[in-house]
């Protein structure tokens, strides 16, 4: 098999499409993987704002000079490397991870109730009031202050039924922490929690049977469901009080580098830097998430699918630090370890390759062992890869 990433641009007929390297998108085929027959297809594509997918040459035609997905594996690997030889971007935990993880599930577990009414109330036609959040984003900010981990951790739990209210929260947790990483304000740093929090509010103008469809959406479907970002920056600059950075988060997260995206097609600086880190942001959550078109892919997978995005769709350089921020192993990954150990990533460390984990399970042996933690050092066992906790049919979850 010879699977190559070729521009949209470069499609033909009679070309077979392996990857649609888009899985963050309801993006409208039925299928991943179909011959190209009609030039209506590559059309599609463009309209919805596809610029590279992946060809199976074996079973279509070829693009002369496209690179294979090995070559595309390599070069993402050396970047995640360099990108790890900058050191963490946030502060070192002030108390430990299974100290602050009681105090995040709290903040959750009322984040989602304040969004759910905040939503309901768009939803019903109330007037919006940002103000029932901000208390919210503060304890958001304070959690992770004392340790970033134990909140952006949780963030990955969701549940189908309330996928819309806890996917704002995420967005909310994980904001916080990008812009903390970029030395901003407590401030700053707030409002642009509250803009996560708020960003999708639009959806609630949604119907229903579109935004919580299992299938497909059709192309007017598609254009429906892309019309929440315009309808979220509508409602926002209705609200008295609402500053300029929210609006932002709720209208520019869909917006691409290369442009393409909605609902402006603006591109590159001409997309605010805030718009920029919450485009990155949105995408992780997306991808870390269970949703009913695609099953969810583990951080370190999907860090290397935005550094693979990165220039067409999002900001290189904010990928990076977005990396340093989480780090190579986010909090919550299930790891491999050189001594064929299986361990929970539970804290970052100065040596991103090396960060804390709680060894949890033994290979050779098939055995569930007594957690305990290794703080990993270069004379230590190393984390060879991350692992899909389903092949081992264990919840990371558990263990933090």
């Amino acid at each position: 098999m010879a699977i190559k990433r070729v521009k949209v641009e470069d499609l033909k007929e009679g070309m077979y499409v392996h990857d649609l390297n888009c899985g963050w998108l309801q993006h409208g085929f039925l299928r991943q993987q179909f011959l190209l027959k009609s030039t209506d297809q590559i059309a599609k594509m463009k309209k919805q704002g596809l610029d590279e997918i992946y060809i199976d040459t074996e079973k279509g035609g070829d693009v002369a000079g496209a690179p294979t997905q090995g070559e595309i594996d390599q070069a993402i690997a050396k970047q995640m490397k360099d990108t790890a030889a900058g050191g963490p971007a946030l502060a070192p935990a002030r108390v430990s991870q299974r100290e602050e993880s009681a105090a995040a599930k709290r903040i959750m577990g009322d984040a989602i109730g304040v969004v759910d009414g905040l939503l309901t109330d768009v939803r019903l036609g109330k007037q919006l009031d940002p103000a029932k959040a901000k208390p919210l984003v503060k304890a958001m900010h304070a959690s992770v202050l004392r340790n970033p981990g134990a909140l952006i951790s949780l963030s990955r739990l969701k549940s189908a039924d309330t996928y819309t209210f806890q996917h704002s929260v995420s967005i909310c947790a994980l904001l916080v922490s990008f812009c903390q990483s970029m030395g901003m304000d407590a401030a700053t740093v707030e409002e642009a929690g509250l803009g996560g929090l708020l960003h999708d509010v639009g959806k609630m103008k949604v119907p229903n049977e579109i935004l919580n469809k299992p299938g497909k959406l059709t192309d007017d479907e598609f254009t429906v469901m892309k019309s929440h970002a315009s309808m979220s920056m509508d409602l926002l600059e209705g609200v008295p009080g609402v500053s300029r950075m929210v609006i932002q988060i709720a209208g520019e997260h869909h917006e691409k580098m290369a442009g393409g995206g909605y609902p402006r097609g603006i591109a590159g600086e001409q997309i605010s830097q805030i718009g920029r880190m919450t485009a990155i942001v949105d995408v992780y959550d997306a991808l870390t998430s269970n949703r009913v078109y695609h099953k969810a892919k583990e951080p370190s997978e999907v860090l290397k699918k935005l550094l693979e995005w990165s220039g067409s769709h999002l900001d290189g350089d904010l990928v990076q630090q977005y990396i340093r921020t989480l780090g190579i192993y986010p909090v919550g990954s299930l790891v491999r370890l050189s001594n064929d150990r299986l361990a929970v990533v539970v804290e970052q460390s100065e040596d991103l390759l090396r960060p804390t984990v709680r060894i949890v399970y033994d290979i050779g042996r098939k055995l569930k062992l007594q957690p305990r933690d290794v703080v990993l050092t270069p004379i230590t066992e190393q984390i060879v890869d991350y692992e899909e906790p389903a092949d081992w049919k264990l919840d990371p979850t558990l263990f933090l």
